[in-house]
């Protein structure tokens, strides 16, 4: 399984660079921005549809939850 993660990884150019800090530093820019333009599309349909089912609002607190430790993770990295 790990080699399958690794692979992808490669395949997105992380695995090309020498620094380990870097690429979990930039893992994490990758992680927090697909998260958060999950958030924005999640929110953008829950506005359009005034009756924003409890699911999507799971989803956006979980979201939530994920942004902000992935903020203080790339606060301890550095």
């Amino acid at each position: 399984m790990i080699k399958q993660e690794l692979n992808i990884l490669k395949d997105k150019g992380f695995m090309d660079m020498k620094d380990k800090k870097q690429v979990v530093k930039l893992a994490l820019l990758n992680c927090e921005n697909s998260l958060q333009a999950s958030y924005d599309l999640i929110k953008a349909t829950i506005n359009q549809d005034s009756d924003g089912t409890s699911k999507h609002k799971q989803v956006l607190n979980n979201i939530t939850i994920s942004l902000t430790i992935l903020k203080l993770m790339k606060e301890e990295s550095y």
